[in-house]
């Protein structure tokens, strides 16, 4: 039976347990500092920490410690240095959280003789992925079921991306000089006190980093500080990080030299081998570690490199090349090697609370030899379950279609008439008239309309209708409203006006609130192997990597008369919201000067811009060419009331014929022609068709348009449905 007193002893702080934790944590919200505290906080939200404290826990607290362990030591001995263990905890942790460790952590230590100092720093990013992934966030649509690419795209476009750039940005804030207007990071400040400190007390300490998780994105900002100005140290004894969320560009920019030069004598890594990282799992919803997570979903390109992946740092020459010199420098676990290469944290939230993770580092600070000699260490104590945030359960499979099932035919039906500063009048008439389409052809259709259509209700209803899908179904998705373009914030698309991105305009689009195309590529790279999926979009910019209009062209464009354009265009303001729900929040020149030093290091970032999204799981049938325009007129929109009339005429064109027959249709009463994106083979399918389907449809079929008869393309039907690899789920959270 769990020790439940000693459990909920760790789960709550008492103002006694908060009082004794100012001699050990440095807590910065924002990466600054407080400029008040109470020295007796009454709890977790009282706690807070200012310049003078940190000056105080080096000047007096640490010089106080050092004092005692120098009374331990013989008389005729010259006293060792005493060991100062800097600790970061992970990005996913909140302010109680970080405390929680502190205070579990600290007491050990310091019976090993080590003095701990506790970085704590605001983040709760977990909480935000939960009430993303569970629908928490608006309070509607949560997912179930989900597959790994479903929960990375839900990741991505609901926020995770938001919250790991102002993650980054916190870090860096924490750890910056101090600027014109005297603003300076809190760590900083202990940066300086250390170096102060060692100057005067030659011998007296020597320094010992570990982080945990993205605490190593903190430290790669922290460990340099301490090798500034005139009273710079001479080294760093140790650098070892748990399952490090670091990217490897930024890990070879920062930390990496010091390494290679001798100013970290012992820099290590401990983490999950390839196997284990992708059967981690926690909760049942993403089926590999977080840090997969971080690569594929929260930075600024898919699949970038981090330094706890296996696979990736095989691929970092660099860094390997550090690594391989010495075994005892990278530890895969789970691993028995020795006394200082130990671990079985088989979950990357584990790694903080595994005893032999936890006696292995411990061993690396106090300098026991890796032998068989006695030690009188105290064994590390782990947590109970009463602080972790959920327990481990089983990984579950991802989700599959039923072999012989009847395919599944789900569609979604968008339709926006009523924005507040430029309405349209046939978005909602265009999506009614798809569902009526969709529900004739047998499909299951969910509509949203007007004032229910914000961001994050469309894109939930879009990723849900693809995660609901399996090998053999249908998926349909139409949309009717505005479209337009904004600034790219990743920089993967420029057009002659500076870099933008195409998007869709949902009712609250001018809030900041729009769906770009990095999004929608997001949600179909989720679609599941062996799903159809056919989108019809009645905009402009309606989610395609081809160069849009800019403004000036728009301006320029002749709108036929008794037509309105289905596109709109952001002023300043509107772009400043967009850039401010996107994007880490940059209203000061502190946050910006934090966030120029996180770019700075990220190299690859700059040197491999983000892949455009390629169109090779989806067909996406536009109302216009990338260059034209949109129109509506007698409260409907041009293309669909085409598309709609070729569709209920021939259902089985291919979609290449379809789009020819909807632009024939069209012909040159507007200046508009439907735009077909899709891989070839989907191209060559029939209209809203399984990809079970294999029979031979070379036999041609045609329609009606003008007196002008389409043949068919021969083309490819069968496509292999592949299990994916089952791996496991995201990070539970504690650190």
């Amino acid at each position: 039976m769990a020790d439940t007193t000693t459990a909920a002893r760790a789960a709550y702080l008492r103002p006694a347990d908060l009082a004794a934790l100012r001699k050990h944590v440095v807590h910065t919200a924002d990466g600054k500092l407080d400029e008040r505290s109470s020295a007796k906080p009454a709890d977790v939200d009282a706690f807070a920490t200012t310049a003078d404290d940190v000056r105080r826990m080096v000047e007096v607290d640490l010089a106080a410690f050092v004092e005692q362990q120098a009374k331990k030591a013989s008389a005729r001995d010259v006293p060792p240095p005493v060991p100062v263990l800097i600790w970061a905890h992970g990005g996913l942790t909140d302010k109680a959280a970080g405390l929680r460790t502190a205070h579990h952590q600290s007491a050990w230590w310091k019976k090993n003789g080590v003095y701990p100092v506790h970085l704590v720093w605001e983040s709760g990013l977990m909480t935000t992925l939960a009430d993303v992934l569970s629908g928490r966030a608006t309070g509607s649509r949560g997912f179930t079921d989900l597959t790994d690419r479903a929960v990375e795209a839900a990741a991505r476009v609901l926020g995770g991306r938001k919250f790991w750039d102002d993650m980054k940005l916190d870090s860096a804030a924490s750890c910056l000089p101090a600027l014109a207007d005297g603003t300076r990071g809190g760590a900083d400040i202990l940066a300086a006190a250390l170096r102060e400190y060692m100057a005067a007390n030659q011998g007296a300490i020597e320094l010992h980093i570990a982080g945990h998780s993205a605490g190593s994105i903190y430290h790669s900002h922290f460990v340099p500080r301490l090798f500034d100005g005139d009273d710079a140290v001479d080294h760093v004894a140790s650098v070892t990080f748990l399952a490090p969320a670091v990217r490897v560009d930024t890990f070879e920019a920062t930390l990496l030299p010091l390494a290679e030069t001798g100013k970290i004598k012992d820099l290590a890594i401990f983490t999950m081998d390839e196997t284990h990282e992708k059967r981690d799992n926690t909760g049942g919803v993403y089926r590999k570690s977080l840090l997969y997570l971080v690569s594929r979903a929260f930075e600024a390109e898919r699949d970038a490199k981090i330094l706890g992946l296996e696979e990736h740092l095989r691929r970092a020459g660099r860094t390997m090349g550090y690594l391989g010199d010495d075994p005892t420098r990278l530890v895969l676990g789970p691993v028995a090697r020795g006394r200082r290469s130990r671990t079985q944290a088989t979950s990357h939230g584990a790694f903080d609370n595994d005893v032999e993770t936890m006696m292995s580092l411990a061993r690396r600070v106090l300098g026991v030899p890796d032998s068989d000699e006695p030690e009188r260490l105290t064994v590390f104590p782990t947590r109970g379950r009463g602080v972790e945030l959920e327990p481990m359960r089983p990984p579950r499979p991802e989700p599959t279609g039923v072999r012989g099932a009847v395919p599944r035919k789900l569609a979604l039906c968008v339709g926006i008439d009523a924005y507040p500063k430029d309405p349209l009048s046939g978005c909602v008439a265009d999506a009614e008239a798809w569902g009526e389409a969709f529900r004739n052809a047998g499909f299951e259709v969910e509509s949203i309309r007007n004032a229910d259509a914000k961001r994050d209700e469309i894109l939930r209803a879009m990723l849900d209708k693809v995660s609901a899908a399996r090998d053999g179904d249908i998926v349909a998705i139409q949309f009717a409203g505005h479209g337009t373009f904004v600034p790219d914030l990743d920089g993967d698309e420029t057009d002659s006006f500076g870099p933008s991105d195409e998007a869709l305009c949902p009712v609250d689009f001018r809030d900041g609130n729009l769906i770009i195309d990095d999004d929608l590529g997001a949600i179909w790279d989720a679609i599941p192997d062996g799903v159809a999926v056919s989108l019809f979009f009645d905009s402009c910019h309606s989610g395609t990597v081809n160069r849009g209009l800019t403004r000036s062209e728009f301006n320029e464009k002749r709108i036929p008369a008794g037509t309105k354009a289905r596109m709109t265009v952001l002023d300043s303001e509107e772009e400043d919201a967009y850039r401010a729900q996107r994007a880490a929040a940059l209203s000061d020149p502190f946050r910006r000067a934090a966030w120029a030093r996180v770019v700075e290091i990220e190299t690859d970032r700059a040197a491999e811009p983000p892949r455009p999204h390629e169109a090779n799981r989806e067909v996406l049938v536009s109302a216009c060419q990338p260059n034209q325009v949109a129109l509506e007129t007698n409260g409907r929109g041009v293309f669909s009331t085409a598309a709609l009339t070729v569709l209920g005429k021939s259902p089985t064109l291919s979609y290449r014929e379809f789009v020819k027959a909807v632009s024939d249709i069209i012909d040159d009463d507007y200046e508009q022609r439907p735009l077909l994106s899709a891989a070839e083979e989907l191209g060559a399918r029939p209209l809203l068709s399984s990809l079970r389907d294999t029979a031979s449809l070379a036999a041609p079929t045609g329609v009606e348009t003008d007196g002008r008869r389409s043949a068919a393309d021969a083309r490819t039907a069968a496509i292999v449905a592949i299990l994916r690899a089952t791996a496991d789920l995201l990070e539970a959270g504690s650190d």
